[in-house]
């Protein structure tokens, strides 16, 4: 299997958007509440990344997994949105299809962001997740995640999140651009 990971384009938006929406029915559907992710469907998730894309002045970096030239997981990130010293570089999502899982995509995405947010000057990232994503944890965990904190966010109803912390000089060195060549196919 031969992984591409490489910045998105205004043309994956599209694709971007179908993996986002399919991720989130597989993912939370067992823990949001029933009917949520009803009001959400690919159009509105294509005009969404079409606008996060196109958005020039977004400090936001987005990148995707391309496998036999389909998408099949994105990442995006920048900024912290919360102020946690000294996370100052957040993973805003990842998602990859479930059929792509345990194939070391997620790991060389949150790596891609790392490397830009290394680019960029940050020292330190975050991941937030939803707390009941059991799934999720552990995968943050596995790749070197702190648990940091928990915060109520609404996603269809109050629900917990909890934020991982990574060194991103650590994380690098363990998950760098080498480690990632010698995965690929």
């Amino acid at each position: 299997m031969s992984v591409l990971i490489r910045p998105a384009q205004l043309s994956d938006a599209r694709a971007i958007g179908m993996v986002h929406l399919d991720t989130w029915r597989s993912t939370y559907t067992p823990l949001v509440p029933e009917g949520f992710l009803d009001q959400f469907d690919y159009a509105e998730r294509e005009r969404t990344w079409q606008a996060r894309l196109s958005n020039t002045e977004a400090q936001q970096s987005v990148f995707v997994a391309e496998v036999d030239g389909q998408i099949v997981g994105f990442a995006s990130g920048g900024t912290a949105r919360t102020e946690d010293a000294p996370y100052t570089a957040e993973v805003y999502a990842l998602y990859v299809r479930d059929a792509f899982h345990r194939r070391g995509i997620g790991v060389r995405l949150v790596a891609a962001l790392a490397e830009r947010f290394a680019a960029e000057g940050h020292t330190h990232m975050l991941i937030w997740v939803l707390s009941e994503n059991r799934n999720a944890r552990a995968f943050y965990e596995a790749i070197g995640g702190v648990w940091l904190r928990e915060k109520t966010i609404n996603f269809g109803a109050n629900l917990l999140e909890s934020a991982y912390g990574y060194v991103i000089a650590d994380f690098l060195a363990r998950y760098g651009a080498q480690e990632r060549r010698e995965h690929d196919g």
